[in-house]
């Protein structure tokens, strides 16, 4: 016995407005003619903006919000299953104020992104439907069902994994002059079990280099290695809260760290439903933990070896919506031993529509820096400022940046042109 299932949306469409023109007049129906105006926000990384306007060439891409029918913002978070979740949201706009929707799509890790890109473009057609429907169009729309055995249906697939996703890197560098040679080498090794009840996760990576250069007053020649092992077990405590463990092991001869090993209980608070991530969170997390510092040299304050309490309380606010972006985070930690051995972090990224086609662009991030205990007693040498092979000592870190833009001219962007387009290095996207 077989059982109907509906896979896809296959929208038979005319290619160009004046044929579509001429169907809805044949077909009679009462429908707007007027070809759809879309707006593409997609802040998910890995959308072929190039590729969705060729194969849904039978709507009118804009390049502002202000003039589209629909506006479809795509985001993405990485899956349980290595690949990422994407999310849909589509929202009418004019003509189609009130008439909105959300699909989801989730890829594989082993996705190709030919494969990536079909299954976006899929998702595409389907979400436009209800909007294809009150146009010209409508009579241009036919369904593609697909057939599949009832007994394939209710057989869940056997996972021998588990769940458990594994990734395997290693890479080297190599860069020679006449006067200076650097290499390096870096490899990870990460798994991790992603479930709605529990994640899981471990992660061992390292680097090694070498740099040697000639100066006037003879040849130096550095090492450095940084080793680190991160794991994280966290358990779903309901739709707001969470709770779990970290626990750290590191080594980096640039911050005169022999070894550090940290463990610490986290608990995280959302003040929106985990499952409205895509769009809007904002969290409260609180850290207390105990750390072990073993150092290479002595520090300035007379410790070889030492052991800590320390806590941390972060506030983060992350939004994605059609006016633009943004992502904020404050931070606060300390160490119990003495409250003057403290750090203060701010984080702030916006990305603001303010008009048609003018975007305003915010970056700053900032630190109040007192808990550097491992910064070495001697004097640093000119060689490791030079290189940056040692971190120095320092009270605050500060970066801050500003951007302007402005886009101007014919509000659509339909066509696709690679030729000539940047000797092969993929299709640069003008329009945003």
């Amino acid at each position: 016995m077989r059982k109907v299932l509906l896979a896809v949306a296959l929208l038979a469409l005319p290619g160009t407005p004046a044929e579509a023109l001429q169907a809805g007049e044949q077909e009679g129906a009462q429908t707007v003619n007027q070809r759809l105006h879309v707006f593409l926000d997609a802040q998910a990384r890995g959308i072929d903006r190039d590729y969705i306007r060729t194969e849904l060439d039978w709507v009118d891409w804009v390049r502002d919000q202000r003039d589209a029918d629909v506006h479809i913002l795509i985001t993405t978070q990485g899956a349980g299953s290595g690949g990422s979740a994407y999310t849909f949201d589509f929202i009418g706009r004019g003509r189609f104020a009130g008439l909105s929707d959300t699909l989801t799509h989730v890829s594989s890790q082993t996705d190709t992104q030919d494969e990536v890109r079909e299954a976006v473009a899929r998702v595409l057609r389907m979400g436009l439907v209800p909007y294809l429907m009150r146009t010209e169009m409508a009579g241009r729309i036919d369904l593609d069902l697909g057939e599949m055995e009832k007994e394939e249906e209710v057989t869940p697939q056997e996972d021998p994994w588990n769940y458990w996703i594994f990734r395997l890197g290693l890479s080297g560098n190599v860069e020679e002059e006449s006067s200076s040679q650097e290499r390096s080498v870096d490899g990870s090794f990460s798994a991790r079990r992603i479930t709605s009840e529990w994640k899981t996760e471990f992660e061992i990576e390292g680097d090694y280099g070498e740099d040697r250069r000639e100066l006037s007053d003879g040849v130096v020649l550095n090492f450095t290695h940084d080793l680190e092992f991160d794991a994280l077990i966290v358990k779903s405590l309901g739709p707001h809260f969470s709770a779990g463990l970290r626990f750290d092991v590191s080594s980096d001869t640039r911050t005169n760290q022999r070894l550090n090993v940290r463990g610490a209980p986290a608990f995280e608070w959302s003040f929106f439903p985990y499952e409205e991530f895509t769009r809007r969170q904002i969290t409260l997390q609180y850290t207390v933990g105990g750390d072990y510092f073993d150092y290479y040299e002595e520090t300035i304050y007379g410790k070889t070896e030492e052991r800590q309490m320390d806590q941390s309380l972060e506030l983060s606010l992350e939004f994605t919506q059609p006016w633009g972006t943004a992502r904020t985070s404050l931070e606060a930690s300390h160490y119990f031993s003495d409250l003057n051995k403290y750090r203060l972090s701010a984080f702030s990224s916006w990305d603001i529509r303010l008009f048609r086609g003018f975007s305003l662009n915010l970056f700053g991030r900032g630190s109040r820096i007192h808990d550097q205990l491992y910064i070495p007693a001697r004097e640093a040498s000119d060689e490791e400022v030079l290189l940056r092979i040692r971190r120095l000592q320092t009270s605050y870190d500060l970066e801050f940046r500003i951007g302007l833009s402005y886009t101007f001219g014919s509000i659509f962007n339909p066509i696709v042109n690679p030729r000539l387009d940047g000797g092969g290095g993929g299709g640069r996207n003008f329009y945003h």
